[in-house]
């Protein structure tokens, strides 16, 4: 059973933004399994790389002689959109899918989850998710969110 299912579209304006989104999830529920996708998963263009990195460069280097260091381009490229997903179950923070991946499948049951959650005591009730906009280095950016919840007998049946 489909809980919840959303798409976005993103800009490079979005970096370092949040979007929360909630869903419930109904007694008999014994397995979640989250889709979430992103594309594309990087910027390739070497020329639309260079301002971002230059940009990087000063803010986290305006200190340091560079003279000696020259950066180049090239060696930073692609720049990766990193978006990553995060989950709460009624308040109580359950974990974090910080990956670079864009395409990541999760799966949380009462006694095994995911790498980067734990397995909660209860599926039932509302869950918050987060979507966590590191970077958006593309000009745009879409995303999908898919969480489904499955019965005993569906797992056994399907």
């Amino acid at each position: 059973m489909i809980l919840f299912e959303e798409k976005y579209e993103w800009k490079r304006v979005d970096t370092k933004t949040d979007v929360e989104f909630r869903f419930h999830c109904p007694e008999g529920i014994e397995e979640l399994q989250i889709t979430f996708s992103f594309t594309p998963d990087a910027l390739y263009d070497e020329e639309a790389c260079a301002p971002m990195i230059e940009e990087a460069v000063e803010q986290y280097y305006a200190a340091r002689d560079r003279d000696g260091q020259k950066m180049r381009v090239s060696s930073m490229c692609p720049l990766k959109n990193l978006v990553t997903l995060s989950l709460s179950r009624e308040g109580k923070y359950v974990g974090n899918a910080h990956r670079w991946s864009g395409n990541q499948y999760h799966v949380l049951t009462r006694r095994k989850a995911s790498t980067g959650f734990t397995a909660p005591e209860n599926l039932t009730g509302w869950w918050e998710g987060m979507l966590h906009l590191h970077a958006i280095c593309t000009d745009s950016c879409r995303g999908k969110v898919k969480v489904e919840g499955r019965m005993t007998d569906e797992m056994v049946s399907g």
